[in-house]
């Protein structure tokens, strides 16, 4: 079976393989070529990969194969398409048996609207929200798009006959699939069985003597407001708990970042990592902090966070979107909220019995997040599409 896959990510290339900046390496095409067969990725074109695009991983892989259009979120595409594009879609739709769309993004929005055209078996996936999206990102354009992108994605869930969503519940009650749909929850964040020596040596900490400084962490790109690393910054700037280091994993320029801290009086308490390998890398780097703080001012639902928590690790959070199906609200802020976050930071670093109880807390929620888990229900859930389009 033909399988056509349809997001606004950017893809880079070297001419023969691509690559992305994290979302997509290789090993995340096997969840769909190993059930419903080959796969056709259509996404944005990101230009010619180079040596020095270290934040980006390997997504080409068997039976995979890629193909690109150039930025089509402009304005002017969104009000008349060219027609060698509108070609194109309707070609790519045409040679594939089953469509999915990965939503929000505006690719997704054209090749659903094509398979409907071609009655063609098509289903969507729900890996955010755009008026959050849109809405924080801080441009005048962006915010008058989240309404019309918002109403978009509601419109086409109530269209679609299969909806798979990130969440258990937000995005499902913020975007509800037509009555009688096949609508499922999977998080697209797999993680591996953690071993309970992991939690063990976790615990170990808070019996042994108060270590001097703090080591507080947060994963987020440099570029993005989404991820609240000022609020983070001003939280910590802020709190009377003593001796702390902030330590940020991510890629991008961060001299924003730097500046704030410089304001603060805290620069040299702030160290930006730069980018990690997935798995062991960022998973050794978790265990090394005491706190992981996610003030996010918008998200679905984040791989960062149950990372963190399949480590132990105690978490301080903004209560938005899928972040509540994760964490008890006695560990969530308002957005944007430093001064409740500073608070909230106090609190914990002198309740050992706290720290302890959220660390074996978060590792046991991470259980549900356990890739074979999940793979579980996703190939039940691949298997009904697969069923749909070969008996269409």
């Amino acid at each position: 079976m033909n399988v056509l896959f349809a997001h606004d990510h950017w893809f880079k290339t070297d001419g023969v393989n691509y690559f992305s900046s994290g979302c997509f390496p290789k090993s995340v095409w096997h969840r769909y070529t190993s059930i419903l067969g080959s796969l056709t990725v259509v996404g944005r074109h990101g230009g010619v990969i180079h040596s020095n695009d270290e934040n980006h991983t390997l997504s080409s892989g068997s039976n995979v194969k890629f193909h690109l259009f150039e930025n089509l979120t402009t304005i002017k595409n969104f009000f008349h398409l060219d027609a060698n594009i509108k070609s194109s879609i309707a070609s790519l739709v045409s040679q594939n048996d089953l469509i999915i769309c990965r939503l929000p993004s505006r690719l997704g929005h054209l090749f659903l609207n094509e398979a409907e055209r071609q009655e063609k078996v098509y289903a969507i996936e729900v890996v955010g929200c755009p008026w959050d999206a849109l809405w924080n990102y801080g441009g005048f354009k962006a915010k008058l798009y989240a309404p019309l992108s918002s109403y978009m994605q509601k419109r086409a869930l109530r269209r679609t006959f299969n909806a798979c969503y990130v969440t258990k519940s937000f995005l499902q009650r913020r975007y509800p699939a037509r009555s009688g749909s096949l609508m499922v929850g999977i998080s697209d964040v797999c993680i591996p069985s953690v071993s309970e020596q992991v939690l063990y040596r976790r615990l170990r900490k808070y019996t042994e003597a108060k270590k001097r400084t703090f080591k507080v962490g947060l994963i987020g790109n440099y570029q993005s407001n989404y991820k609240g690393i000022d609020i983070a910054i001003k939280a910590l700037a802020n709190a009377k708990f003593g001796a702390w280091e902030f330590h940020v994993v991510g890629s991008g320029n961060p001299t924003k970042y730097i500046r704030l801290a410089e304001q603060l009086g805290v620069k040299d308490k702030v160290k930006f990592v730069g980018v990690l390998e997935s798995g062991d890398q960022v998973f050794d780097w978790i265990d090394s902090l005491d706190i992981y703080i996610h003030p996010s001012r918008q998200e679905g639902l984040p791989r960062a966070i149950v990372e963190a928590m399949s480590r132990g690790c105690p978490i301080l959070a903004t209560g938005i979107a899928g972040i509540p199906e994760l964490l008890q609200d006695e560990v969530l802020v308002k957005k944007n909220d430093w001064k409740a976050l500073s608070t909230k930071l106090d609190n914990l670093i002198i309740n050992e019995d706290l720290m302890a109880k959220l660390a074996t807390r978060n590792f046991n929620k991470a259980k549900d997040y356990y890739d074979f888990k999940l793979d579980e229900l996703r190939v039940a859930y691949f298997e009904r599409l697969k069923n749909q389009a070969l008996n269409q």
